[in-house]
């Protein structure tokens, strides 16, 4: 499986120290050019390229610029040219937070997967043992936007 990759999801799990787990559930990430752009300040940053060495991931650039466009009117660059991977590569799916992006894709047929989806994912086949509570509490801290009770919610179920 493959998936494009966007800003939000890679500071999530990187900063949770899960990022490289995501190769148990996929066996290559797409990160455009613009998210890693995003990235680029942060050490999260030197763990995409430690993956991208590793082959993991792969930092690339779409090719359709007519539709980064039209999409860029509505949404961040980095959400647009994830959803503009996602479909040129045929990924079986786009991992984005954003709930306006997340809503276009659904529209372009998109299967979509955000941090949460994919830590309870990860969960469920035991890579990551750490309580539900504790990540939760770790996600907000470090800035991420979930209602406490949703996230454990979701994470436990």
């Amino acid at each position: 499986m493959k998936a494009a990759v966007d800003t939000s999801v890679l500071l999530a799990l990187g900063k949770l120290g899960y990022l490289n787990q995501l190769g148990h559930l996929f066996d290559k990430l797409f990160v455009a050019q613009s998210v890693f752009e995003e990235i680029s300040g942060d050490e999260i940053a030197a763990l995409v390229l430690e993956l991208s060495n590793a082959g993991l991931v792969e930092i690339k650039t779409c090719s359709n610029p007519q539709l980064l466009n039209l999409l860029s009117s509505s949404l961040g660059k980095g959400e647009a040219e994830t959803i503009v991977l996602a479909l040129e590569l045929k990924t079986d799916a786009a991992l984005l937070d954003d709930l306006k992006a997340r809503k276009t894709a659904r529209r372009l047929n998109i299967t979509v997967m955000g941090a949460i989806a994919l830590l309870k994912a990860l969960l469920d086949l035991k890579i990551v043992n750490e309580k539900p509570e504790a990540l939760c509490q770790r996600l907000i801290e470090q800035g991420f936007w979930i209602d406490a009770e949703l996230c454990l919610k979701i994470l436990r179920a």
